[in-house]
C-alpha cells in the first residue's frame, strides 16, 4: 500500500483509494447488517464478493520476478518495516479507547485481565489484529510478499507463473476447508489456541490473487482497452457479470453467520465463482481507476492509502455499530436509502482520516510504511529504495 508517483501506474494508487472507499462503505453497511436489514445484507454480500481481492491482485500488479541482490535480510527488513511495524502501531493506539469503551472490541471480554491477556496475544503474537480487525491484510499482504520472494526465482516464463497461480488457488480453497486449525478466528473460541497464525491459510489464496495482478501486468490486458468507450464497456460488463453472479454464491461460507466472502476468516464460498466474480469485480475497479487517474483529489487520497486503511478499524469498532442501532428504526430496508446511508457515514469517516495521515506523513513516515524516510523527528529505517 505504498504509494508509487509514476504516470505509468498512477491509477493504481486511483484504483486502492476507490477499494478503500468501497471497505468503509462495506464495513459501514455491515453494522446495519448486524441489526436485520436484508438490503444492506445484500450491498455487503456484493462489496465483499471482490473488494478485498482487489488489494491483493493491485500489489500483484507491481511486483516483480526479477531477481535482486540485496539479500533475504534485507528484504525481510524493508516488509517487516513497511508492514508489521505499521501493524503494531495502529492496532496498539486502538487498543488504548477499549480502556474506556471496552464492550466495543470484537469477540473480547475485555472486562477482564484474561480477556486483554487472550487479545494483546492474539494481536502481537497469533498475528490476528483482535483491536483493530481491517489491519489483517497487513499481516496476510506480508506474508504473501514473502511467499513471492521465495518463488519468484521459479516464475521465469508466463506459463510457470499461471501455473503456479492456478495451483497455489487450489491449495488455498481445499486449505481453507480442511486445514481449520491455521484458521486465527478459531482463537475466538473457548478452546482457541494462541499460536503463531499469521494469515498464513488465507496467504495463499492472497498470493494466488496477487500472482493474477503479475499476470495482467506481464499480458498488457488493459492496452487492449485504451479508448474511453472500450474502458467504459469492459467496466459495465465487469459489473454486469458481477451483480448477476454474486449472490449465486450459497451455502459453501465457513462462517455461519455471513453468507458472504470473508477473507479475514478464509471463507470464500464456491471455489469456482469466488475467483469469477473477484476478478471481474477488480477489473471494474481497475478501469475506474484508469478513468479518474488525473483526478489530483484521488491521486492525494491514493498515496496515502496504508494509513486510511488502517484507521478504518476506528469507525469498525466504535462507531459504526452504535450509529447502526440508533438508525435502524428510521431506515427502512430502501436500496437508495441505505446507499445513501452508506455513502454518508463511509465518506464522512473516510474524510475524518485526512487530517490524521497529514500529521504522520509529516511527522512520522517512517511509521507508517515509508521507513526509507529521512527525518524530521526519527532516521531513515532502511537505504532508500532507488
Amino acid at each position: 500500500m505504498m504509494p508509487h508517483s509514476t504516470d505509468r501506474f498512477r491509477f493504481i494508487d486511483v484504483s486502492r483509494i476507490l477499494g478503500i472507499a468501497l471497505m468503509y462503505y462495506g464495513h459501514t453497511i455491515e453494522s446495519l447488517m448486524k441489526t436485520g436489514n436484508e438490503t444492506a445484507a445484500m450491498h455487503y454480500k456484493f462489496i465483499y464478493s471482490f473488494h478485498m481481492p482487489l488489494f491483493f491482485i493491485l500489489s500483484g500488479y507491481l511486483a516483480s520476478t526479477a531477481l535482486d541482490s540485496k539479500g533475504w535480510s534485507l528484504f525481510l527488513r524493508k516488509q517487516a518495516l513497511s508492514r508489521l511495524l505499521p501493524y503494531a502501531l495502529f492496532t496498539g493506539l486502538l487498543l488504548l479507547p477499549t480502556l474506556i469503551f471496552p464492550s466495543q472490541s470484537v469477540g473480547l471480554d475485555l472486562t477482564t485481565v484474561d480477556g486483554y491477556t487472550k487479545g494483546l496475544l492474539a494481536t502481537f503474537v497469533g498475528g490476528f489484529p483482535m483491536f483493530n480487525i481491517p489491519t489483517w491484510f497487513l499481516i496476510c499482504i506480508f506474508v504473501v510478499e514473502l511467499l513471492h520472494y521465495g518463488c519468484r526465482r521459479f516464475l521465469l516464463t508466463r506459463i510457470s507463473t499461471v501455473s503456479l497461480c492456478l495451483s497455489i488457488y487450489v491449495v488455498g480453497s481445499v486449505s481453507a476447508w480442511y486445514a481449520t486449525w491455521l484458521n486465527p478466528l478459531n482463537m475466538l473460541g473457548p478452546n482457541g489456541l494462541i499460536l503463531p497464525y499469521f494469515m498464513l491459510l488465507e496467504a495463499l489464496t492472497g498470493y494466488a490473487f496477487y500472482l493474477f495482478g503479475l499476470i495482467l501486468k506481464d499480458l498488457g490486458f488493459f492496452r487492449h482497452f485504451e479508448t474511453t468507450v472500450r474502458q467504459f464497456g469492459l467496466m459495465f460488463v465487469c459489473l454486469f457479470l458481477v451483480v448477476y453472479l454474486y449472490d449465486l454464491n450459497q451455502g459453501m461460507f465457513t462462517l455461519p453467520t455471513y453468507d458472504a466472502v470473508v477473507m479475514a476468516g478464509s471463507s470464500h464460498g464456491n471455489p469456482i465463482l469466488f475467483p469469477i466474480t473477484a476478478i471481474l469485480g477488480s477489473i471494474a475497479v481497475m478501469i475506474a481507476g484508469r478513468l479518474l487517474s488525473g483526478s489530483q483529489v484521488l491521486q492525494f487520497l491514493g498515496a496515502n492509502t496504508l494509513v486510511i486503511f488502517a484507521l478504518n478499524g476506528a469507525f469498525y469498532h466504535f462507531t459504526n455499530d452504535p450509529l447502526a442501532r440508533w438508525i435502524h428504526p428510521y431506515l427502512a430496508a430502501d436500496g437508495i436509502l441505505v446507499f445513501v446511508y452508506g455513502v454518508l457515514v463511509s465518506g464522512l469517516s473516510l474524510g475524518l482520516t485526512i487530517p490524521v495521515f497529514i500529521v504522520c506523513n509529516r511527522w512520522i513516515p517512517q511509521l507508517i510504511g515509508r521507513p526509507g524516510t529521512e527525518g524530521p523527528i526519527l532516521p531513515r529505517l532502511v537505504d532508500k529504495a532507488p
